[in-house]
């Protein structure tokens, strides 16, 4: 049985009240996850929350700041198939002391890799 494709749904978008000028809604994520910088093998791994995710990209909320540029593998990374690599853009504190980190894709998700993360997660 074919599992329903994210489908764009105004109820299910981070800003459903605003107009945006993207090319692909955002999902609320609102799940926890690890991301890694891909600098050195053996990089910690940071616990992060996924706030909402795209096909070209996703928002992190993260204790540690990583730096405009920095590439990520987000993910369980003992789970290959299930991992995201991507490249912070926008880097800000948040009134709680965290990082919002944006993040943008190398390439698009296509609507497999979406469902997984989507179905999984939510």
């Amino acid at each position: 049985m074919k599992t329903p494709t994210p489908s764009y749904d105004p109820s299910r978008c981070s800003n459903p009240g605003q107009k945006e000028n993207r090319a692909w809604p955002r999902y609320p994520g609102r799940f926890k996850t690890y991301c890694q910088s891909t600098k050195e093998d053996d990089e910690l791994l940071w616990s992060v929350q996924v706030k909402d995710l795209a096909r070209q990209g996703l928002k992190l909320l993260s204790h540690r700041r990583f730096e405009p540029g920095t590439i990520l593998r987000i993910g369980l990374i003992h789970e290959k198939g299930r991992v995201l690599v991507a490249r912070a853009v926008h880097v800000s504190p948040t009134p709680e002391g965290d990082w919002s980190i944006g993040c943008t894709f190398p390439k698009k998700l296509d609507e497999e890799e979406m469902r997984a993360w989507l179905e999984e997660k939510s």
